[in-house]
């Protein structure tokens, strides 16, 4: 979401835009007409193999070939999880900037080779979070800047009707607490805390709700999910899978947001659920310590389940106050305006 606001507010005076997209994802669509958009093989065809064992690799075609029709002046990588993008760059002298949004823990997804190439051959790189640019600092890199991420100015209003369904759904009665976290099941994210932390609780008057899915199924999941299946606690867990159009409301109907992440560099949902004034308790996972304030809520000493439960409970017993106030102004620094006027005075510099 975060590429798409930036590319709908690019100054159209100075930059013409091409999107190269390894997935038929969501972005596509809400792109406007003037954004030409070209397709590289993220699932190879029986061709594709064969032309990689003929020794031309599919994705690097592609983007010679995009380039060759495109003729772009820079390449701007949105994520370092892009096969053969940098290197392809490299190859064709073209100065390509990275906007990194993974912390070390992600650079596990991209090969030796092409990660070197990105901390020493881009011409520059963008962080979403200090802790994100730290890490890319200690990687070896030199150019590098921060535009923390934004979202936009306001969220979709409360619908009371559709967040009282998705309570009555899970069971949630009025007066009971439902704390909801976001995003994709994994290691990375946490997924596993989520049984402990309920089991810490054990309050039948606290609920927990996951929102995310779409990743492949894999060992870690059904173990995870099996433990929750088994879980001999009266703190319910509920796993809503992936929410598009009611995300919002599920935002709505939570009465606060957790963040169980081992590593975030600077979690959008985190900004969304502080914008709406929900009260916050995260692992000190990255990006979350420099957005926390008093008032907002909690970030643990350690990545510890036992000392989030615990911080969760001082919300819920009212021993830890929360001003949604608080956390809306401080929102208000991680708007789209801010968040442009941050992200064009870097390119402006690149681009010189």
């Amino acid at each position: 979401m975060m590429l798409l606001n930036i590319i709908l507010r690019l100054d159209r005076s100075k930059y013409e835009v091409a999107v190269a997209s390894y997935a038929q994802g969501e972005l596509l669509g809400d792109l406007p007409d003037y954004v030409r958009v070209y397709k590289v093989p993220g699932n190879f065809t029986m061709l594709d193999r064969i032309s990689y064992h003929l020794g031309r690799h599919p994705i690097t075609t592609a983007l010679k070939n995009i380039q060759k029709d495109f003729r772009a002046d820079m390449w701007y990588l949105n994520t370092i999880v892009l096969p053969q993008a940098a290197s392809t760059a490299v190859s064709l002298n073209i100065p390509f900037v990275v906007h990194f949004h993974e912390m070390p823990l992600s650079y596990v997804y991209v090969n030796e080779e092409e990660f070197d190439l990105i901390i020493r051959k881009a011409h520059h790189i963008i962080g979403c979070s200090e802790a994100t640019c730290l890490g890319i600092r200690q990687a070896g890199a030199g150019n590098v800047s921060l535009v923390y991420s934004f979202i936009e100015d306001k969220m979709r209003p409360k619908d009371d009707v559709a967040a009282a369904a998705i309570r009555a759904q899970f069971g949630i009665a009025p007066g009971q607490f439902a704390w909801i976290m976001s995003g994709v099941p994994s290691e990375r994210k946490g997924f596993d805390f989520f049984p402990e932390i309920a089991g810490l609780l054990d309050d039948e008057n606290t609920h927990l709700i996951w929102v995310g899915g779409g990743g492949a199924r894999d060992g870690y999941i059904s173990w995870v999910e099996n433990r929750i299946s088994s879980l001999r606690s009266r703190t319910r867990i509920h796993l809503a899978g992936r929410q598009k159009e009611k995300y919002d409301q599920y935002l709505h109907a939570a009465d606060g947001f957790i963040l169980t992440s081992r590593q975030d560099p600077f979690p959008l949902v985190m900004i969304e659920a502080a914008a709406l004034g929900k009260p916050i308790v995260s692992f000190p996972s990255g990006g979350v310590s420099e957005l926390m304030i008093d008032g907002m809520g909690s970030v643990t000493e350690d990545i510890s389940p036992k000392q989030m439960a615990l911080e969760m409970k001082k919300i819920m017993n009212g021993e830890m106050v929360c001003d949604p106030a608080v956390s809306r102004e401080r929102m208000a620094e991680y708007g789209i305006s801010k968040g442009m006027e941050a992200w064009n005075r870097v390119m402006d510099q690149v681009a010189r």
